[in-house]
C-alpha cells in the first residue's frame, strides 16, 4: 500500500514512442511496455476550410495557449487536422512552410506533454466543391459550400450543377462522389499524388515520438460504388499507402514506424460490416492490391502497427445508426476482426442544450472506460464561419466575426466538462484490465496485470478531487503533483502480477 504526497512539477519528460501490441489484449503501448490510453480533442486550426463569408473566418488561429488549455482538461492527445490542399497546393509542389507550421504545433503539444495524431482530413472532398453564385439546383438538392481536403487540381468536376448536394448530406453530390471514384481508380495518378503527400509528411516527422500516429484519411466517401469501394478499393488504397509511409520513415536516419490509424468509410454504419475488407478477389486473401502478400492481422496490409479508428457518433449524428452501446460493440467486433486496438477518432454531442447531452455523455464515458479505450472529441474550437455552421450557400450562421464554439468555449459550469475531464490512466504497467472513474468526486480505481517490476502508472485526476489519497495492492508510495486543472499521479508497481490503484478524493 502506498500513500500519495504532493510534489513540485518536474520538467516535461521526453515523449515516449508509442506502438501497438497484440500480446494479450490488443492495445496501444509505450516504450516501457505500458498500456496507454489516449484521450483528447480534435484541433482544426491548421486545416484549410472553404470560407463562405469574407468577414467570418473558417478556422481559428492555433497557438501554444490552445495546447495549455487542452492539457488543463487532462487530455494527452490531439488529433491535429492537416490538409492535402495545403501540403500539395499545386500538383507536384509540396509546401515545406506548411510542414513548418505543423511542426510548430507538434512542439507546442510536446511542451504540454500531449501527443499528436496527424489526421489527413477531408469532408466532402475539398474546398473546390462549391456551387458558384447563381447555381440553380434540382428541387431535391441545394447549392453546396466547399469543405476541406483535396486541392482544386485533384477535384474531378466543378461544373455548377454537379456541385449541388442533398440538403441533409454534404457527401451526396456528383462532384464529391466522382472525385472519390477517380481517387479509388487512381485516374490521372490522383491517388499516387495523395500518397506522395503522405510520404512528404512522414519524412518530416519520421524521428519525432511526439507524433504518436498518422490517421490516413478522414471519413472516406464510397464514391459511386457503395459496398464495393468501402471494402475492396479502400483496402487497396491503404495497402498501397502504408508501405509507402514506412519506406518514407525508413529513408530518414533514426526514422521509426509510427502507429497508423485507419478508418472505415463514412457510410459504414449502414453496411453489414465496416470496411476495409479483409478479403478481395484477385489478391492473396486480403483487401490489398493484386499481388500483395498481405499477411498481417488487418488482412489488408502486412503491417502490424495499426489502430482501427472509427467515429462513434451513435445517438449524435444521423449516419451513425444504433445506440451508443451498439456503436462500441460494433467497433470492438471490427477491431477484433482486424486484430487491432480501436480508438474513436471523432465523437461528440451537439444539441443546443448541454443538459440534454449530459445523460448520453455519461453513457458514452461509461462505455469508453468499460472498453478501456480513448478517443478525441469534435472539436476544440469551431470558428463562426466553419462550413459546419454554414452548411449551404448563403446560409449565414448566427454568430459574430472572431467568435467560436467547441470545447474551448464551454463555460466553467457546463455539465459536460466534468465528464470529459474525468480521471483516467494515461499509462499503466502491463495490461490494463479495469477503469472505474467517479465523475462527481474525481476519484479513480485502476486494475491491471504487470509483466515486470520497476514500472509506474501515470494517472490524471481532476482538481475537484481536492486532496488525492492513493493506495492499492502491489503498489508502492505514490507521488502526487499539481498541474493546471488537476493532478498527475505516479504509482510504482512493486512486483509482476495483478495490481490495483485507488485514488480517493477529499473533495
Amino acid at each position: 500500500m502506498g500513500v500519495g504526497s504532493a510534489g513540485a512539477a518536474p520538467p516535461v519528460p521526453a515523449p515516449a514512442t508509442l506502438s501497438t501490441s497484440t500480446d494479450g489484449s490488443s492495445r496501444i503501448v509505450d516504450d516501457q511496455g505500458r498500456t496507454v490510453i489516449l484521450r483528447g480533442v480534435n484541433v482544426n486550426g491548421l486545416g484549410e476550410y472553404y470560407q463562405e463569408f469574407p468577414d467570418l473566418d473558417s478556422t481559428m488561429p492555433l497557438t501554444e495557449a490552445d495546447f495549455a488549455g487542452i492539457a488543463a482538461k487532462g487530455f494527452n492527445v490531439v488529433r491535429l487536422i492537416i490538409t492535402w490542399s495545403l501540403i500539395e497546393p499545386q500538383r507536384g509542389v509540396f509546401d515545406d512552410t506548411y510542414l513548418d507550421r505543423i511542426a510548430e504545433a507538434v512542439n507546442w503539444a510536446k511542451i504540454h506533454d500531449i501527443g499528436v495524431i496527424l489526421d489527413m482530413h477531408q469532408d466532402a472532398w475539398g474546398p473546390a466543391v462549391n456551387s458558384p453564385d447563381g447555381t440553380v439546383c434540382p428541387s431535391f438538392m441545394k447549392p453546396a459550400v466547399g469543405w476541406d481536403g483535396a486541392p482544386a487540381w485533384a477535384t474531378a468536376i466543378t461544373d455548377p450543377i454537379y456541385t449541388c448536394r442533398l440538403e441533409d448530406s454534404r457527401e451526396v453530390s456528383v462532384a464529391v462522389q466522382t472525385s472519390f471514384e477517380n481517387f479509388y481508380n487512381d485516374l490521372n495518378g490522383i491517388q499516387g499524388e495523395f500518397i506522395k503527400s503522405w510520404e512528404f509528411v512522414a519524412r518530416r516527422f519520421a524521428t519525432d515520438p511526439a507524433v504518436v500516429g498518422y490517421d490516413l484519411l478522414n471519413e472516406p466517401n464510397p464514391g459511386l460504388a457503395i459496398g464495393f469501394n468501402d471494402y475492396v478499393r479502400l483496402g487497396q488504397m491503404y495497402d498501397r499507402l502504408v508501405p509507402a509511409i514506412r519506406a518514407a520513415e525508413a529513408s530518414v536516419p533514426g526514422g521509426f514506424s509510427h502507429t497508423v490509424y485507419f478508418e472505415p468509410g463514412v457510410m459504414s454504419s449502414i453496411l453489414p460490416t465496416p470496411g476495409p475488407s479483409t478479403g478481395s478477389a484477385g489478391s492473396s486473401g486480403s483487401g490489398g492490391s493484386t499481388g500483395s502478400a498481405s499477411s498481417g492481422p488487418s488482412g489488408f496490409t502486412s503491417d502490424s502497427n495499426l489502430v482501427y479508428a472509427p467515429h462513434i457518433y451513435n445517438e449524435s449524428l444521423p449516419l451513425a445508426m444504433g445506440t451508443i452501446e451498439e456503436g462500441f460493440a460494433n467497433a470492438q467486433k471490427a477491431a477484433d476482426n482486424y486484430g487491432t486496438p480501436f480508438f474513436s477518432g471523432e465523437w461528440g454531442f451537439f444539441s443546443d442544450d448541454p443538459a440534454d447531452d449530459a445523460p448520453k455523455l455519461v453513457r458514452y464515458a461509461a462505455a469508453e472506460d468499460s472498453y478501456l479505450i480513448g478517443g478525441t472529441w469534435w472539436q476544440w474550437k469551431q470558428a463562426c464561419g466553419d462550413p459546419h455552421n454554414v452548411q449551404l450557400r448563403g446560409n449565414r450562421p448566427d454568430c459574430q466575426p472572431g467568435t467560436f464554439g467547441g470545447l474551448a468555449s464551454f463555460p466553467a459550469n457546463d455539465p459536460l466538462l466534468p465528464i470529459l475531464a474525468r480521471a483516467y490512466p494515461r499509462a499503466v504497467p502491463g495490461e490494463l484490465t479495469a477503469i472505474r472513474a467517479d465523475v462527481p468526486t474525481g476519484a479513480l480505481e485502476v486494475e491491471g496485470v504487470a509483466d515486470r517490476t520497476g514500472v509506474s502508472a501515470d494517472l490524471w485526476v481532476p482538481e475537484r478531487c481536492g486532496s488525492p489519497a492513493v493506495s492499492g495492492t502491489n503498489v508502492g508510495a505514490a507521488a502526487v503533483r499539481s498541474v493546471d486543472g488537476g493532478y498527475r499521479v505516479s504509482v510504482p508497481v512493486t512486483a509482476a502480477g495483478a495490481y490495483q490503484v485507488d485514488v480517493v478524493c477529499a473533495g
